[in-house]
């Protein structure tokens, strides 16, 4: 085995967790090479320090602490009119845009000056012109039967 395929097994050979005849190539490996075995060495350190610190006891004060935190009942939210204050507020600032809104275009409106603009409505010719195309409507009823 070379020196990069030793780096990729070499957790799993510090753990314990490979197949006996891949443990003995690496062991093979390590005793001969010096750089391997320094790394691995570093590891193994580095893995004791893991373990020692998983044997780290809490106070017993802690697990009091939570079991008395599991047990209490969150406290109730306040309401108006049965509804969350929150969404009442919600509520409440929605109307109050809508209304300032609507004031603001109020006054608006009345400021400006009639735009001059003329609408008239022209009654039907009787005699179409050439390029005039007519449209007939048919009543709801009868559209079946076209």
């Amino acid at each position: 085995m070379n020196c990069s395929e030793i780096k990729e097994y070499l957790l799993d050979h510090i753990l314990e967790e490979l197949d006996p005849e891949l443990q003995i190539q690496i062991n093979e490996h390590l005793a001969v090479c010096g750089q391997c075995r320094t790394e691995a060495a570093a590891t193994e350190r580095l893995v004791d320090g893991f373990a020692a610190s998983a044997r780290f006891e809490p106070v017993p004060d802690v697990y009091r602490d939570i079991a008395g935190r599991i047990g209490k009942k969150q406290p109730s939210r306040a309401k108006l009119f049965g509804i969350p204050r929150s969404f009442v507020f919600a509520l409440g600032a929605f109307m109050l845009g809508i209304i300032v809104t609507r004031s603001v275009d109020t006054i608006v409106r009345n400021r400006t000056e009639p735009s001059g603009i003329e609408v008239r409505q022209e009654l039907p010719r009787k005699v179409p012109f050439s390029d005039t195309v007519e449209f007939y409507s048919v009543p709801a009823k009868h559209l079946a039967r076209i």
